[in-house]
């Protein structure tokens, strides 16, 4: 499952999710596909708008109590 969310951290050679321009927030952007491990925070959840894609050999790690929520 991916992930992304203006409260992870950066994933290497993976951008930064994004809101509106100026001061609207209206709108997220997310990867398309998963590029990197990932892990999200302990006591944090996630959100990814889908679908999404994870390379071959790349892990998402969701710890016990957190999810990952792909819409």
């Amino acid at each position: 499952m991916p992930s992304s969310s203006g409260y992870l951290r950066s994933v290497p050679q993976q951008t930064q999710p994004t809101g509106g321009g100026g001061g609207n927030k209206a709108f997220y952007e997310n990867d398309q596909t998963i590029i990197a491990n990932y892990t999200i925070t302990t006591g944090q959840n996630a959100m990814t708008a889908g679908p999404v894609t994870i390379n071959s050999g790349v892990t998402v790690t969701v710890p016990s109590g957190s999810t990952w929520s792909v819409i």
